[in-house]
């Protein structure tokens, strides 16, 4: 439960309904809605039940330390298990093919039915959103994974101010990882469409074309962002979490045999 104004977040991978004659209740009305990460929804409860979670700082999480996870696994609500924080700075890779950036990892058992569910310090404070597990077996390996709460606390005002969180980024459209290596791009994000309209268009980007022999004539290939660098496109849309709409950004590009530093202003991305 995030406010008194019966807002509750929730992982967008998995949702599950509650009882109606639990103190949560089935959410009435989906009202924001992250594409990539989250959802909130309205439910009908009491305000002077609603007691609102407090958020740690995952900023601040260590491998070892005590973690608890709170979930309806198979039906059975208010599940709670224990475990330890694994590892930290994970890549969550989701079933829509979204990257998700430094998730927590922990062994507490997670299973279907989690998702959505809270990742709790031994304080009982919020540090993480229940995602995913790795599992071969469709149940708990003790492989599980939590969007990072400093994640949460990012994206949640936007959802609630806007109804959607503005992504930055380039409107740009950038190769898949197979066909970067089907044309030989083995290091960076081979740009492939610049829209005309767009920012990186009038910065100068170029984009993957045919010669007139029908030849593939490789667009920019961006291997650095502010000096960070950038092997795939899963990896320039991690780096794009760190940025805002309308952050100036210096990217180094790779343009046929020569490496170019390209000034340009990041803008909300919609492809």
């Amino acid at each position: 439960m995030l406010s008194r104004q019966s807002l509750v977040l929730q992982s967008r991978f998995r949702t599950y309904k509650c009882k109606k004659e639990e103190f949560i209740v089935e959410p009435k009305q989906q009202v924001f809605e992250d594409t990539q990460l989250d959802e909130v929804d309205k439910v009908e409860a009491s305000e002077d039940l609603i007691r609102p979670i407090k958020v740690g700082q995952s900023s601040s999480l260590r491998v070892g330390q005590q973690c608890l996870a709170i979930g309806n696994p198979f039906g059975f609500d208010h599940t709670l298990t224990v475990g330890v924080i694994s590892g930290l700075n994970r890549d969550i890779f989701s079933q829509t093919g979204v990257t998700i950036g430094g998730g927590v990892q922990t062994d507490a058992a997670i299973n279907p039915g989690n998702s959505g569910g809270p990742l709790l310090d031994s304080k009982g404070k919020l540090i993480g959103i229940n995602t995913a597990i790795f599992t071969q077996t469709g149940t708990s390996a003790g492989v599980g994974f939590a969007i990072p709460s400093s994640t949460v606390t990012k994206i949640v005002p936007q959802l609630i101010q806007f109804g959607k969180v503005a992504r930055a980024g380039l409107n740009v459209e950038i190769a898949p990882d197979l066909v970067a290596n089907q044309l030989n791009v083995r290091n960076g994000a081979l740009i492939l469409l610049v829209p005309g309209n767009s920012l990186a268009a009038k910065a100068g980007l170029q984009p993957t074309t045919r010669g007139f022999a029908g030849n593939i004539i490789l667009g920019d290939i961006i291997v650095a962002v502010d000096n960070k660098s950038v092997k795939n496109k899963a990896e320039l849309y991690k780096v794009w979490d760190d940025y805002n709409v309308g952050d100036k950004v210096v990217l180094k590009i790779l343009r046929g045999s020569e490496y170019v530093e390209l000034p340009i202003v990041l803008e909300e991305k919609s492809l």
